[in-house]
């Protein structure tokens, strides 16, 4: 059993999808943007106009993921996952499930209740951009941020159920996407939580966020084939780089990076306070060639969104978008 506050917060068809016109041009993407050789995932926010929409931009174009009929939006947060090679996307969706069951005459007093409290249940729903199809998997209270193995074969997420008012009981889990089978971390369970997983590129680890002390968050590094635990640092968000050398995650205002082995930590964002004034949202994102990050911010004791990108060369920052949509995956773009 467990509480936390929760924070409300493809696209190609392998080799060929956005090598040609987009199948769905859209304008509702607010402050989007495209990178060279790059899909880049964009979630809209909760309150925002098109809430529950997610857009893949690529060199060639915008292509508006179709929400599932029946769903009331995305689970309360926006942080969904891209496939590595863009051709899928993943998260949790929410689903009202007395929507149509009660209804109330008002000149019948105590007939029912006039205002029933609506009971939800959460699946991880899978979009194909190639077979234009959702798939859901399982009944939950509440997920987590999703990530796809390197492979694309697996999704690892933080999943809740049984939730009253204090707590929920809790399990990192792993969907294979070829059988449709979920199994628990086993390794996750001594943990008092872990959430927010990111995969090493050889699909042998999983860095995830632990509450297991008091404080911030730990940054947890799981061993998939031994159970092996390690904890490399305080903070959230973990993200893996794509070769594998660095792990980057948020401690507050700050991004950091260090080695899986614990070693090397530094900030990125150090050199100019103005970038410094805004706290991090989840995810953290590396380009496909691990020289930049794209970091979500909030401004402290406000609401206002950027974007910025960092070149970890030089530490230099630049404004991506304000105010606009969380950028939430970035893959190497395979068209032409």
């Amino acid at each position: 059993m467990r509480t936390r506050h929760l924070i409300a917060f493809f696209l190609l068809i392998p080799w060929i999808g956005f090598a040609q016109a987009p199948k769905e041009q859209t304008g509702s993407c607010a402050g989007c943007f495209s990178e060279p050789q790059s899909t880049l995932l964009f979630s809209s926010l909760i309150g925002a106009p098109n809430f529950g929409e997610f857009t893949l931009v690529t060199p060639n174009g915008n292509f508006t993921v179709p929400q599932l009929p029946g769903s009331t939006g995305n689970n309360i947060s926006p942080a969904w996952a891209i496939s590595p090679l863009g051709d899928r996307v993943a998260g949790g969706l929410r689903f009202a499930l007395n929507a149509d069951l009660v209804k109330c005459d008002p000149t019948k007093k105590g007939w029912c209740d006039l205002q029933p409290r609506p009971v939800y249940k959460v699946v991880l729903g899978v979009y194909s951009v190639r077979e234009e199809t959702w798939k859901q998997y399982g009944d939950f209270s509440l997920l987590g941020p999703p990530a796809f193995s390197p492979d694309g074969k697996r999704i690892a997420f933080d999943e809740e159920r049984g939730c009253t008012v204090a707590a929920c009981d809790e399990d990192l889990m792993i969907l294979d996407l070829e059988t449709g089978q979920m199994k628990p971390v086993p390794e996750a369970r001594s943990l008092n939580e872990s959430w927010e997983p990111s995969w090493s590129p050889d699909g042998r680890f999983l860095a995830v966020t632990s509450n297991d002390k008091p404080g911030w968050g730990q940054i947890v590094v799981i061993d998939l084939a031994t159970g092996a635990k390690k904890t490399i640092a305080e903070g959230t968000n973990p993200s893996w780089s794509p070769k594998g050398d660095w792990i980057a995650y948020a401690s507050t205002v700050r991004c950091m990076i260090i080695h899986p082995d614990g070693t090397g930590a530094r900030s990125v964002v150090d050199k100019q306070s103005k970038w410094l004034k805004y706290t991090l949202d989840a995810p953290i994102l590396w380009s496909p060639d691990e020289r930049r990050l794209l970091l979500n911010q909030r401004k402290i004791f406000g609401s206002d969104l950027r974007v910025i990108m960092v070149d970890l060369a030089t530490d230099h920052v630049i404004m991506k978008s304000k105010n606009g949509e969380v950028v939430t995956g970035w893959v190497p773009y395979p068209g032409k």
